[in-house]
């Protein structure tokens, strides 16, 4: 299970790039198996992802505006070439849209990443000069951000997100 970890963790910060495994068959990628198809567990078996509280979707979007928007973009698009480190080797901020890789993560492993920010990362892994966010935002406010990133999916991109944090929760 820890190279499980270790694989997400580098397919997040490589932006899954060259990823040949994908939570689900998006309309933004063909021809790829399902995580249900490659876990042996029929997706029948997931729970329906919830649904977004427009609430906190509204709450999400002005702490995203003030924490979050200056680096990965207004419209959750990222930063240009954010698939290319920096002259330094850090990474850039990835976009939250569904053109990006944030959805490809379970709940916790984004929580953790607002939580943490580039602190979080092993050495060997490189760096990123996202903040922790740990001393400036509450629990509930982190969640809030991740569920107005959720918001701007479509429903084929949530539902392969939802079965990343079902299938991750399951088997930690």
């Amino acid at each position: 299970m820890k190279e499980l970890g270790i694989v997400v963790l580098v397919c997040l910060l490589a932006g899954c790039a060259n990823s040949t495994v994908a939570p689900t068959k998006p309309a933004l990628v063909d021809n790829l198996p399902s995580i249900g198809e490659l876990a042996g567990t029929p997706e029948a078996e997931l729970p329906e992802p919830p649904t977004l509280d427009a609430a906190l979707v509204a709450r999400g979007q002005q702490l995203y505006a003030v924490h979050c928007a200056s680096c990965h973009g207004a419209k959750l698009e990222g930063e240009a070439d954010w698939q290319q480190p920096n002259a330094d080797g850090s990474f850039r901020a990835p976009p939250h849209d569904a053109t990006g890789h944030t959805w490809h993560h379970g709940d916790a492993l984004l929580l953790e990443t607002i939580r943490l920010g580039g602190e979080r990362l092993p050495a060997e892994i490189g760096t990123s000069a996202m903040p922790a966010f740990s001393g400036t935002l509450t629990v509930d406010e982190m969640d809030a951000i991740l569920t107005y990133i959720k918001s701007s999916w479509p429903a084929d991109i949530r539902a392969a997100q939802w079965e990343m944090t079902v299938r991750s929760q399951a088997n930690p």
